[in-house]
């Protein structure tokens, strides 16, 4: 039977799976650890598949649903296949304190909440409760194969909760990075990122650019992914920037869903334009 490839078993604004592989295909061809500190549902570093791995996220909870997957994802199944899918026990399920569970029951009901809420959104409130609405959505919270396929490739996987900044501590020369923040603004579900207590805020922004500048006089390989305007554009001003196209399913406005969004790179990037890779638009500067 061929080995099921890992892929995002939650659903996460912003993410990236519609391209992932595009991203990956202008990846370094070589290089040493993999630090990802936004890494959100996984699609790229499933694509990516490295050997070894930092990743981080300010969202903890995120985080300890990996590690529980990781550490025994039967485990955490086995949770899953008690939880009634019903509005009063979503209701129920959702004021439940994850502090208050073993990583196990806390990652269940990570992956439950998210397949059962309405659009599979995540959002906390300025107390860190999730307060998504219930979404009545008859479908099945797992599949065991994708479970242990996401088990296997999270296996040499370093997760660091927190910013982003301490997810890179100990980043050498020849490491890569790929930096996927909440994007700067558009307006609508482009500017949602209430994924956190916290926000990403302009200054936030301007760290980032400001630490992949330092980054880059040591010697380190790193990709950021962020909105197309001018403020990205200001912000990496001298590096090259590859615009991608994508699409926000998460939006309401099916209108407002195809986007053209920015790969910013500091190392020569081989841009190939034919069909395999459909993501890459037209004036690429380099």
């Amino acid at each position: 039977m061929t080995k099921r490839r890992a892929r995002p078993f939650v659903k996460w604004a912003g993410g990236k799976q519609a391209i992932a592989s595009v991203l990956v295909g202008m990846f370094p061809g070589r290089y040493g650890c993999h630090y990802e500190p936004f890494l959100g549902g996984g699609s790229v570093l499933f694509a990516a598949r490295p050997e070894v791995a930092v990743c981080g996220d300010q969202n903890e909870w995120l985080l300890g649903c990996y590690a529980a997957i990781r550490d025994d994802w039967p485990r955490v199944a086995g949770v899953l296949d008690v939880l009634p899918n019903t509005r009063e026990d979503y209701l129920r399920i959702r004021a439940v304190r994850p502090g208050t569970l073993d990583p196990f029951t806390r990652a269940a009901h990570f992956i439950y909440l998210n397949k059962t809420c309405f659009r599979g959104l995540f959002r906390v409130n300025r107390e860190n409760q999730f307060n998504v609405p219930y979404g009545a959505y008859d479908r099945r919270y797992y599949d065991p194969n994708e479970l242990a396929a996401v088990a296997e490739a999270l296996r040499n996987i370093e997760f660091r909760s927190g910013d982003f900044e301490r997810s890179l501590a100990g980043i050498r020369p020849g490491d890569f990075a790929y930096l996927d923040p909440p994007y700067y603004k558009l307006g609508g579900y482009s500017d949602f990122n209430r994924y956190t207590q916290g926000r990403f805020r302009e200054d936030d922004h301007a760290r980032l650019a400001s630490v992949c500048r330092e980054l880059d006089a040591r010697g380190v390989l790193w990709a950021v992914s962020n909105s197309d305007t001018p403020f990205v554009r200001r912000l990496f001003d001298g590096y090259a920037m590859i615009p991608v196209s994508n699409r926000r399913e998460i939006n309401l406005d099916p209108r407002e869903r195809d986007i053209t969004e920015l790969l910013i790179v500091n190392y020569e990037v081989k841009i190939n334009q034919d069909d395999r890779c459909p993501g890459i638009r037209e004036g690429a500067e380099r």
